[in-house]
């Protein structure tokens, strides 16, 4: 059974939501939890591309060196990633926060901090592990370039 079975059914057969603020909540539709998602995801970037940008402004008027730079311009993407994880498991996340949404367990809990940031640093880094798959398909001119074959190393005994 799907995660969203509860929004796909309706409130006709399972009835309201989790109550918080001393009322019931509605499944939220389909088109505001992935503007959620997309607003997310433009925040990650736009702050990932902030903090990169910073860093190599202040390498070039030799605030910092090109080594310490280079390690925030690597660290800021999975450190945002973490960041806006954490706030989607234990508060609510700024694209969640626009849209009006809110992510809870079925018994009406937040959805908790190791999930949200498991889950924003699973979405963070699928992208990168599919272009690196196709890179490599790509980039290797065979996939059988050398074949690999197993023998003894003796000759076996003759019964």
């Amino acid at each position: 059974m799907s995660s969203n079975y509860r929004a796909q059914a309706g409130l006709a057969v399972n009835g309201p939501g989790p109550w918080r603020s001393r009322g019931p909540l509605t499944p939220a539709p389909l088109v505001r939890r992935w503007w959620a998602r997309v607003l997310d995801a433009i925040f990650v970037l736009f702050c990932t591309g902030t903090v990169v940008g910073v860093a190599i402004a202040l390498a070039g008027i030799k605030v910092i060196s090109l080594d310490a730079a280079t390690g925030v311009a690597l660290a800021s993407y999975p450190l945002m990633a973490l960041v806006f994880g954490a706030l989607y498991g234990c508060t609510v996340s700024p694209g969640q926060a626009l849209c009006g949404v809110v992510t809870l367990k079925h018994s009406g809990r937040r959805v908790g901090f190791w999930r949200g940031t498991t889950r924003y640093l699973a979405v963070a880094f699928f992208p990168i592990t599919v272009v690196l798959l196709i890179w490599t398909i790509f980039d290797a001119p065979t996939l059988d370039l050398d074949p690999i074959d197993v023998y003894y190393r003796r000759a076996p005994q003759v019964w």
